[in-house]
């Protein structure tokens, strides 16, 4: 038997014997690691392909039927309804908005998050003004409990109206109804609003336009022809139920087009307003107000706090626009501004484009905030868009504090010479008798400055007279001493140096600033810096006083609008928010 090891043969074998050579084993190392790279670049392009904003759209082609569409027909007639469609006014500023209760769709829940400026942390409206929830429309007024009261329970919004107390209200519903028939839509409309004055008929009702799309919308079964037909039923009912119609379209609407101006929607979405859209919105509204006599009765009751929108309300989106993208938008709050692309859309699970919060000068970098999933604390971010995200989006905002300056030392002033003591004698005195009032001539009366008395020359020589006998010799009357010198009053001191200490106030405790004079010591003002009431909530503890987050954790169900976090705690017992177009 032939016990002897075959050696392999042809291009095997060759590559055997390459392998076993001295060369052979470095060459082949390098071989496979040139694969392990290139394998993983292929890996990193193709997430960063997947995280450019926009990644969650196709390519968007125009339905033959807007080709037909005209701009100028189907549009509300304003000289027919001049009594029912409000005016242009002065700007009643942000105090219209607050007293006004906005109620309406996912659109409404977006005013919370969008603010005049990117410079501050003020909001259009708050929890405490607005009610509003994703795929929400008329046929949910009455049907549904929109929110949830401490003590109260989940309220329809005639009941929400009625516990809220408003001055007036604007409601906004339609996108989500724009393939259902007109008469349907405003049968539901008309019961809904007529159920809200029932429940409370102190509020003026306004009832607003539903903001026009965008022709590059997502969805191409809605069009501005059901935008315009259902605006034109609602001015109508407007004028015949007695409600005053607030025609937004002027501000948002191209009037070459007749579709959204630019940028007033969100990209690849075409349906949701925009920050520029939100901002054309607020600003119209505030100059087109509707102002009237207060007749709510007084003193209003007290307000329930509000724990948010009920989980689980609507689990359907009426106009298909979710799967396409989740809006996602990003601002900076005081200090600061962000560097990248602000407004994006993007799939969930994928990520945003690159975006760095900048600090301006005498402010850093403090922490990054989101309405929704978990973000790094680095200057320079990707957000990746949870599962649970809806067409309500998310908001990310950039935080900054102030940079402590180091305090300057204060330097102790030099104690004032004692001034040199100043004769105050009026007539020279003598060693033998000094004026022991004067404080020069009491310790020297050699120092005297008074002036010399005046010496009376002899008088002429007479003849004696003839000699009579002497006259009793009066003695001379007693010496009054001087009376006593006041000495001068001490000069008030002018409190020239001052010295300032602050005590910086805290969301939850009081500060202070007390002035005192560094040369005499006297306190010259004492003020009280009332506490800021503004936590700022991170993983449900304020990262500054470290109380807890009394608002309750986000739910996970995708649809609910959930409201912000609150820019200063709601007083026990307060108000609740509005929805947005969804």
């Amino acid at each position: 038997m032939n016990s002897k090891k075959q050696k392999p043969s042809g291009f095997s074998g060759r590559i055997h014997t390459f392998i076993m050579s001295p060369a052979g084993l470095p060459v082949l190392v390098g071989a496979i690691g040139v694969l392990v790279v290139a394998l993983v670049v292929l890996i990193v392009f193709a997430v960063r392909a997947g995280a450019e904003p926009g990644s969650a759209s196709t390519s968007w082609s125009e339905p033959a039927s807007d080709a037909s569409y005209d701009a100028s027909a189907g549009k509300v007639n304003k000289e027919e309804f001049t009594g029912t469609i409000l005016p242009e006014t002065e700007d009643a500023g942000q105090e219209y908005l607050d007293e006004t209760l906005f109620i309406g769709d996912s659109n409404t829940a977006r005013y919370m998050y969008y603010g005049p400026d990117d410079d501050s942390d003020v909001h259009f409206t708050t929890i405490e003004n607005t009610v509003g929830v994703v795929s929400a429309g008329v046929q949910n007024i009455t049907s549904l409990k929109w929110e949830h009261f401490v003590g109260k329970g989940e309220m329809a919004i005639p009941g929400i109206v009625e516990i809220m107390q408003p001055k007036r209200i604007i409601i906004g519903f339609g996108t989500n109804n724009l393939t259902m028939a007109t008469d349907t839509f405003i049968e539901c409309y008309t019961e809904g609003l007529a159920a809200i004055h029932e429940a409370y008929p102190y509020a003026d009702i306004i009832v607003s336009a539903i903001p026009p799309l965008d022709k590059e919308r997502s969805n191409t079964n809605l069009s501005m022809t059901q935008v315009d037909r259902l605006n034109t039923a609602i001015v109508e009912m407007c004028e015949a139920e007695g409600y005053k119609y607030l025609d937004t379209s002027e501000a948002l609407e191209d009037p070459e087009t007749g579709w959204a101006k630019k940028d007033y929607t969100l990209t690849l979405d075409g349906v949701h307003l925009s920050k520029n859209g939100a901002r054309a919105l607020f600003q119209y509204i505030r100059t087109h107000a509707w102002i009237t006599e207060d007749t709510r009765p007084k003193p209003l009751k007290e307000i329930p706090r509000i724990n948010g929108v009920t989980p689980g309300l609507i689990d359907q989106d009426p106009i298909g626009v979710r799967g396409s993208g989740v809006p996602v938008e990003i601002s900076a709050g005081e200090g600061g501004h962000v560097e990248g692309e602000t407004s994006q859309s993007v799939k969930k699970g994928q990520q945003t484009s690159m975006i760095t919060a900048v600090a301006d000068e005498g402010w850093e970098f403090d922490h990054w905030s989101a309405s929704l999933g978990f973000i790094d604390q680095q200057e320079s971010i990707m957000f990746t868009v949870p599962q649970e995200a809806d067409a309500n989006g998310i908001f990310l905002t950039a935080h900054f504090r102030r940079v402590e300056q180091e305090p300057q030392p204060t330097l102790s002033p030099s104690p004032s010479p004692t001034p040199a003591p100043v004769c105050t004698c009026t007539t020279l005195c003598s060693a033998a008798v000094p004026n022991l009032t004067c404080p020069v001539c009491k310790a020297d009366p050699t120092q005297c400055k008074g002036t010399p008395a005046a010496t009376t020359p002899p008088a002429a020589t007479t003849p004696p007279a003839a000699t009579t006998p002497p006259a009793a010799t009066t003695p001379p009357a007693a010496t009054t001493p001087p009376a006593a010198t006041t000495p001068p009053a001490p000069t008030p001191c002018p409190h020239t140096n001052k010295v300032v200490n602050k005590v910086d106030p805290t969301c939850g405790a009081d500060g202070s600033e007390t002035v005192t004079c560094a040369d005499c010591g006297a306190q010259i003002s004492s003020t009280v810096l009332p506490a800021t009431g503004q936590h700022s909530y991170m993983n449900g503890v304020c990262t500054v006083c470290g109380a807890a987050d009394p608002t309750p954790p986000a739910s996970s169900n995708s649809d609910v609008q959930q409201a912000p976090p609150a820019e200063t705690p709601p007083a026990a017992d307060t108000v609740q928010a509005e929805g947005g177009a969804g």
